[in-house]
């Protein structure tokens, strides 16, 4: 099985660091990013994905993790594609959060942005093979 910090690799969105990375960049300008898997809503008839978690880190600002998603996503905001590593959590009221699994197998397009309860929620518009993904 493969690690996460290989599997971003071969999407081409290495993370900067394996401990407190919650996304990488591709050179051509996409970001791809982790995503919890109970983290997930449907909000008028789409489904979206939870990018923030303002409540839980914004007064922890030597969360590098979290300063990192908050580029993320200002990068999308300006029209980089985004792409989501879906994850299960061992424990989801554990803080930090370890992942149990991930979906290897596909990743899922973001579309557009949304703030629900303060926090920012990206669509999920599609599901494609990681492989697509892979650097040559």
């Amino acid at each position: 099985m493969m690690t996460q910090s290989d599997f971003f690799k071969c999407l081409g969105a290495p993370l900067a660091n394996i401990r407190w990375s919650w996304g990488g960049s591709r050179a051509d300008g996409a970001v791809v990013l982790r995503v919890w898997q109970d983290r997930k809503r449907k909000h008028d008839g789409r489904w979206y994905m939870m990018l923030t978690h303002h409540s839980k880190y914004e007064h922890d600002l030597d969360n590098l993790g979290y300063r990192e998603r908050n580029a993320h996503v200002a990068r999308i905001r300006s029209g980089a594609t985004c792409y989501m590593v879906m994850c299960q959590a061992e424990d989801v009221t554990a803080a930090p959060r370890k992942v149990l699994s991930f979906d290897q197998k596909d990743v899922f397009v973001g579309g557009a942005l949304i703030e629900l309860d303060g926090d920012v929620w990206i669509e999920m518009t599609n599901r494609v093979p990681a492989s697509s993904l892979y650097s040559q």
